[in-house]
């Protein structure tokens, strides 16, 4: 065979096997084009190692540290024999070493996808139940949260928060489903019959696969209403068991794979939502726990997801290496792999964009300030400030404010310049020392809380911090506002070894969760 082509047919084997799903389905055909092009009775390639017999002889290959065989007539002539070892077995190795390792590659890419949206959706649901809590929501309000966020997490088509009572019985306190479906409020049941069975018993996340044979008024009534399997979730609150989440499916699939611990991930959050509700616990307390998941959440993105594209592309860019340069198209097929997995890495920096950079949690308040003026579309100038590290929720407020304030202002004020001054100051009626941050512009903008703009949220975030906001826009001058926070509010400080801190605060959301809370 003629150099030229040989590198042709390599090019053709090479996108056979790059393109299929799986390697082992198509390598009959491979097989059968390889004996082909050689003129052979027959060939096959083997991924496991084989032996020969009477019939074929079997050449070794080994790609990844993985035995694999050719097969060939065992009556070829040993030349023949010695030009397919010392030039096709070559060949097939690498071909087998890079179809493998880019499979892998699309898997792990497929599975780091997967659980960033995961992640992403998990983190967004609590955010958007955590802020109607921190913003004194009616307990109504927040449950229909809870029950309709669980639903768009799990894509299910109903759900039930229910609160265990005593006797072996659970109340139906919420219930979330499509137009038409009843959500079965007030009802009390028996614990029989359902997800919920298992899961109090045990405390832990259980599952129903089907309703068909089970007994109780729970599950007379998910047969009725169409329902064919369930996923419930313990929410534990105060170290009680306080009741539970649980999510219906009408399709006859089982519920997917992993639904009990994203439902039970979810439920830790919703039991700090139910603690505060039953307890009127300050707001100040819920929004730290969602910081603090949140935390985690950026800890997921930066050190697993983000680590694992990175690592997948230098291993692309390996493999990319140990093909033969005649081999051109399966290079060219690798490198616009590697261009497309340096785009999912960019969507992925766009996503997190708003977390918080290191350089808060590394160096404080006043260099991250200063990092985000720079980013700024508008001129920024930032006062010197503080020297002196502040606890870890009076920094992190205050420079999600600042980064809110800026980015409102280049986008509705048509300002020129911004005046950012940091300063601390004692309240001489309550001797606390406080942060005050001024925010000055010249622009237009109308920064009216009254007219329900993107401050109201604002307000209300600074207030689930014990701070203070003040605005004011006299007729024909600039708008400033002003922030205070108390600096004892917390008294856990940053260290560089801790994960970084969290995202700015997210807008409310509304529900179309029909409910109760008794």
């Amino acid at each position: 065979m003629e150099a030229y082509q040989e590198a042709d047919f390599l090019a053709v084997l090479s996108r056979l096997m790059l393109y299929a799903d799986d390697l082992r389905s198509v390598l009959p055909e491979v097989s059968r084009r390889l004996a082909r092009q050689l003129r052979l009775p027959f060939a096959a390639i083997e991924l496991d190692s084989v032996p020969g017999d009477g019939r074929r002889v079997a050449l070794p290959l080994l790609y990844r540290s993985r035995p694999g065989t050719l097969l060939v007539p065992a009556d070829l002539p040993e030349p023949t024999l010695q030009r397919l070892r010392e030039r096709l077995v070559p060949q097939l190795e690498t071909l087998l070493a890079v179809a493998t390792e880019y499979k892998a590659m699309a898997r792990s890419l497929r599975t780091s996808r997967d659980e960033l949206h995961d992640l992403a959706q998990e983190q967004a649901g609590l955010q958007r139940v955590a802020v109607l809590v921190a913003s004194g929501a009616p307990p109504a309000d927040v449950v229909a949260g809870v029950v309709a966020e669980a639903a768009v997490l799990l894509d299910a088509d109903a759900t039930r928060l229910m609160r265990s009572e005593s006797a072996g019985t659970v109340t139906v306190l919420a219930g979330y489903g499509k137009p038409g479906t009843e959500t079965w409020l007030g009802r009390r049941f028996h614990d029989e019959g359902d997800a919920t069975e298992l899961m109090l018993r045990t405390s832990r996340p259980a599952r129903v696969d089907s309703y068909d044979d089970l007994p109780g008024a729970f599950a007379d009534l998910a047969r009725r209403d169409g329902f064919t399997s369930s996923v419930a979730a313990p929410i534990t609150v105060g170290g009680r068991l306080w009741g539970s989440l649980v999510v219906l499916w009408s399709r006859w699939e089982p519920p997917p794979p992993g639904a009990e611990e994203r439902l039970a991930q979810f439920a830790e959050g919703v039991a700090t939502a139910v603690a505060n509700i039953e307890s009127g616990a300050s707001r100040a307390r819920i929004v730290r726990g969602v910081e603090e998941g949140r935390r985690h959440f950026e800890h997921d993105v930066h050190d697993i997801v983000q680590q694992r594209l990175v690592s997948l592309g230098l291993e692309l860019r390996a493999a990319e290496a140990l093909v033969p340069d005649e081999l051109d198209e399966l290079k060219a097929r690798l490198s616009h792999t590697v261009e497309g997995l340096t785009s999912v890495f960019e969507v992925l920096q766009e996503m997190t964009r708003g977390i918080h950079p290191a350089i808060l949690t590394q160096a404080g308040l006043m260099p991250a300030l200063k990092a985000l003026a720079r980013r700024s579309a508008v001129p920024v100038t930032i006062s010197p400030g503080p020297e002196h590290r502040l606890p870890r929720s009076v920094e992190v407020a205050a420079y999600d404010v600042v980064g809110e304030v800026l980015a409102n202002t280049a986008e509705d004020a048509r300002a020129s310049s911004i005046n950012v001054d940091v300063d601390i100051t004692v309240d001489h009626a309550t001797g606390r020392e406080l942060l005050v941050v001024s925010i000055h512009d010249d622009g237009v903008g109308e920064a009216d809380l009254a007219l329900g703009t993107e401050l109201v949220g604002l307000t209300d975030w600074v207030e689930a911090h014990g701070g203070r906001l003040q605005i004011s826009r006299p007729a024909g001058r600039a708008t400033s506002l002003c922030v205070m926070f108390p600096t004892d509010i917390d008294s856990e400080r940053f260290d560089a070894t801790t994960a970084p801190p969290p995202t700015s605060p997210p807008s409310p959301a509304p529900s179309s969760a029909t409910d109760q809370y008794r």
